[in-house]
């Protein structure tokens, strides 16, 4: 439905505007500028762009009809890829100064985040299409609004947010049937029909869009046929009909090229290639991209190009692996920065093929395992076979659920089915943890709240959380007793990231020490033993904690240590301004922690050493290895006082492998599992000769 920006004299022609007699108009010899804005008009709602241009172009001259025209204009440009500048050329004068309607400056707001969308610039498109939305309906425009709604819709289904999409589409669609708006009907049920074959439901997809494709034949909309064909073989290649796909889209991409709808030829030839190029017949896709690539501008056009690129490596995945990888690697580090889930599940993969292929199985399964929670948490099921086919082809599991609207609170009614928050237990750079009841689960949990999304910007986020995720997978995976289980990650309301970990009852290490409860060798050594086993567990799952120390363990109520964080606050070398938890915590980290680029296991070795000996003789080894003497036949003064008794076997043995761990990178003890059995070894000796003292 047209959208009234400007009042035209001649009130037949605007009544025909306004009852969506658009074929009528659309024949007419105008005889005057305002059938001739009427004509251009009807000409743009039937997606007959390039005749409507030469008309609107002139009228932009025009005081009166000027900015309607420009509008006008401006939603021909759109249609084009690459034509984003002169849309907003067109349009900025009309949100400064808005035009002779009231309406004028809401649909330009709109049109503004219709570039946007384009752009893949979602937040500021949301923001721009929620003015639009707030602009026409402080004017009662529903048809304003309804179309607005529509694009909204759009842009929550590029962000995988399907409940909103599908609540943007019912207010649309209610608004256009009340109205009378069958043009506007169409527009919705195709975006319906979108919607469904992203969430996998392929034949509710083919009901909307055979729905549609008659309505618009009946309108005499060419552009919204076009755009179907193109939908319906996207379907039908997703179904595995490979010869109806291509099909569809052909016949869309002749439709295309007869109007010059650039825009959806270049989607047709796109997803001609994809399907050509997931059905084996590389040579095919590879004609097909590059008459894509043909419809593309100069410059701009980034993300078209990104789409181009994922499905080469596709077609060259078989032929040149090694080729196909860069392609998808590359496209991967742009996604980086966009939030289009459904794109980035697909790069995902089918980069984790390509490292199979290139024998880095640990790409792989983090790609498997990335592609996986996108898919959840954004309702994505369409890929959860491909997906879980993958993983069960490589033995990849995933062992933490992803969580989404869970509400937390203070008080149980807050709670809801969520977290009730019971008591605060810690604070830290990155966040707060809680001791809280968790509703659904019935018991008490660690809740991490990290509080990140203030501190950096949105794609420094997103590469912080998917290190998270991967080292939490693989941390849950370890399944020690000495480990804390983690159950969940999620998002608050504030969609600030949180960790849902099992609450160990204990006390910290920390008190232990400073109290001197355990303080024989044998005694240490064997909670050290423990300690290095529960870390043993961690490396074996390709994850170096990076930040143990005795607030980091708690000895529970039963005698056993449990360590509690898995240096989830010094993921993937990411620090925040001033803190320097990247480095470890003083005292603690090895010296060369703060330069390594790839965390190595002995990271993880001295800071154990540390507590070993502070455990023994009270103070931290601020000097490393020189901290500790050499085992030696008698004991020198180094704890103040004169020579005494020659030391025991199993104190030498100790201060052996405390001056091993402790010792330069080079040189340092490299197998936590050893640390472990010397300890034990230690312990039995240790025992043995308190036993033989009596």
């Amino acid at each position: 439905m047209w959208i009234k920006t400007v009042d035209l004299l001649d009130g037949p022609v605007e009544d025909r505007l306004h009852a969506g007699a658009f074929a009528e108009l659309a024949a007419v010899s105008p005889a005057n500028d305002d059938e001739r804005f009427a004509r251009a008009a009807a000409l743009v709602q039937l997606g007959r762009f390039e005749e409507a241009r030469g008309d609107l172009e002139t009228l932009t001259a025009e005081p009166r009809l000027g900015a309607a025209a420009a509008l006008e204009l401006a939603a021909c440009e759109l249609r084009k890829i690459g034509g984003e500048d002169q849309v907003l050329k067109l349009i900025e004068p009309v949100i400064e100064k808005g035009g002779a309607e009231a309406a004028a400056r809401p649909r330009a707001l709109h049109l503004r985040g219709l570039v946007e969308m384009r752009r893949v610039d979602m937040q500021s498109a949301v923001k721009d299409l929620l003015d639009a939305a707030d602009g026409y309906n402080a004017v009662k425009s529903i048809a304003g609004s309804a179309q607005v709604n529509d694009s909204l819709g759009t842009v929550y289904a590029a962000l995988g947010q399907v409940d909103q999409a599908l609540a943007a589409y019912a207010r649309s669609l209610a608004d256009k049937t009340v109205l009378g708006d069958r043009q506007g009907v169409a527009i919705t049920l195709g975006n319906l029909g979108r919607l469904a074959f992203q969430s996998g439901r392929y034949a509710d997809a083919h009901h909307y869009f055979n729905n549609d494709i008659a309505l618009a034949r009946q309108l005499g909309d060419v552009r919204g046929e076009a755009k179907l064909k193109n939908d319906i073989g996207r379907v039908l290649a997703a179904e595995g009909k490979t010869a109806e796909a291509l099909n569809a889209l052909d016949e869309g991409l002749v439709i295309a090229r007869a109007q010059g709808l650039t825009g959806i030829a270049f989607f047709c030839l796109k997803d001609k290639a994809d399907t050509l190029a997931k059905s084996g017949d590389a040579k095919g896709a590879m004609t097909a991209l590059s008459e894509a690539r043909a419809l593309l501008p100069e410059r701009g056009a980034e993300f078209e190009r990104l789409l181009l690129d994922l499905i080469e490596a596709e077609a060259l995945k078989t032929d040149d692996s090694a080729r196909a990888l860069q392609l998808a690697e590359g496209a991967l580090s742009q996604l980086t920065y966009m939030d289009l889930p459904d794109v980035e599940i697909q790069a995902r993969l089918l980069a984790s093929d390509l490292y199979r292929v290139a024998g880095r199985s640990g790409d792989a399964a983090s790609a498997l395992l990335l592609a996986v929670k996108r898919c959840k948490a954004r309702g994505l099921t369409r890929y959860l076979r491909s997906l879980s086919e993958a993983m069960a082809r490589y033995g990849v599991e995933e062992g933490v659920s992803e969580e989404s609207g869970r509400a937390i609170g203070w008080r149980p009614d807050e709670a809801l089915s969520g977290y009730f928050i019971r008591k605060e237990l810690g604070a830290g750079a990155f966040g707060t943890v809680y001791r809280a009841h968790d509703l659904q689960r019935g018991k008490d949990v660690a809740l991490k709240l990290l509080q990140i999304d203030a501190v950096y910007d949105r794609a420094t986020r997103e590469t912080f959380l998917d290190s998270l995720r991967l080292e939490i997978e693989a941390a849950a995976r370890a399944r020690h007793p000495g480990i804390a289980d983690v159950y969940a990650i999620g998002r608050d309301a504030m969609a600030n990231p949180y960790i849902v970990q099992q609450f160990v009852e204990g006390r910290q290490l920390r008190a232990v020490l400073t109290e001197g409860s355990v303080k024989t060798l044998d005694r240490i050594a064997h909670y050290m033993a423990l300690i290095c086993h529960a870390v043993g567990a961690l490396h074996k799952g390709g994850v170096v904690h990076r930040d143990i120390k005795p607030e980091n363990v708690v000895m529970t109520d039963a005698g056993a240590p449990v360590l509690i964080d898995f240096g989830i606050a010094h993921v993937a070398g990411l620090v925040l301004p001033g803190f320097q938890g990247g480095a470890g915590t003083r005292g603690y980290a090895p010296p060369e922690q703060a330069s390594v680029q790839t965390p190595e296991p002995t990271l993880d070795i001295y800071p154990l050493g540390v507590m070993a000996w502070e455990w023994f003789s009270g103070g931290r080894p601020d000097k490393g290895r020189e901290s500790v003497p050499d085992p030696a036949p008698k004991k020198k003064s180094w704890f103040g006082g004169g020579e005494s008794e020659e030391r025991g076997e199993a104190e030498k043995a100790f201060l052996t492998l405390v001056r091993e761990m402790l010792a330069p990178a080079g040189e340092r003890l490299a197998d936590v599992e050893q640390a472990a059995h010397r300890f034990e070894q230690i312990r039995k000796r240790a025992e043995a000769e308190r036993a033989a003292k009596g």
